[in-house]
């Protein structure tokens, strides 16, 4: 299944709240361009074939693995090396919402690491670094980083949709259970007439996609009133 940016932007929200929606989505947009099972096979010439569902891309990358291979799954490119710690088995890691979550806590948990006496532009920078290399530098040299931060603006102008889990599974692999509470609910929950709406708070100093998002937002609201 293909993902939009505001597909994204939503299972964002929904499933990986410690890290703005923004830049998961930049993230997201670098690393598998929204594909559901994409698949990248370090060390090898030629990647597979494009699987069509989990139980396929399951397949593919054990068999990968079983060779020796790392594999780097779904929406994220979750590295098959972090599963276990991450909790994430075959039948989740393909999920959308458990793979998002994922991917935020791995950048959540970077950065937090290297912050200590670091501006919060450069912490992220080395976070996501990281979170594609495992180093501090190399993520740095192969234009990762790079391609991320050019990838900043991707949500822009973009409203989020909320995701809803299929009800039937891809053959041979169980959908994980969304969260009680979806998107859709906490939308239709906010809109009832509840008197004024309170200002947003800002996103984490350390995100800096979205503070430069909500600053611009703010003074033009401020310049309009």
């Amino acid at each position: 299944m293909q993902f939009t940016t505001a597909a994204i932007l939503g299972l964002a929200a929904q499933c990986a709240s410690g890290v703005a929606p923004s830049t998961i989505a930049a993230v997201v947009h670098t690393e598998s361009k929204g594909y559901q099972f994409a698949l990248n096979v370090n060390g090898v010439a030629r990647q597979p074939d494009r699987p069509t569902n989990a139980a396929d891309a399951a397949r593919i990358a054990r068999s990968y693995i079983a060779k020796g291979y790392s594999v780097d799954l779904g929406l994220g490119q979750i590295n098959s090396n972090n599963m276990n710690a991450l909790g994430l088995t075959w039948v989740s890691v393909f999920d959308p919402c458990t793979n998002i979550s994922a991917a935020g806590q791995v950048l959540a948990g970077n950065y937090h690491r290297v912050r200590d006496g670091r501006m919060p532009q450069e912490a992220l920078r080395i976070a996501l670094s990281m979170y594609n290399t495992g180093s501090q530098i190399r993520g740095f040299r192969n234009g990762y980083v790079h391609r991320v931060l050019s990838n900043a603006g991707v949500a822009n102008g973009v409203t989020p949709v909320a995701y809803a889990a299929p009800i039937s599974a891809a053959e041979g692999v169980k959908e994980s259970q969304p969260p009680t509470t979806t998107l859709a609910e906490l939308a239709a929950e906010n809109m009832a007439d509840a008197g004024p709406t309170p200002a947003a708070s800002p996103p984490p100093a350390w995100d800096v996609f979205s503070r430069a998002a909500f600053e611009h937002a703010r003074h033009a609201e401020i310049g309009g009133s």
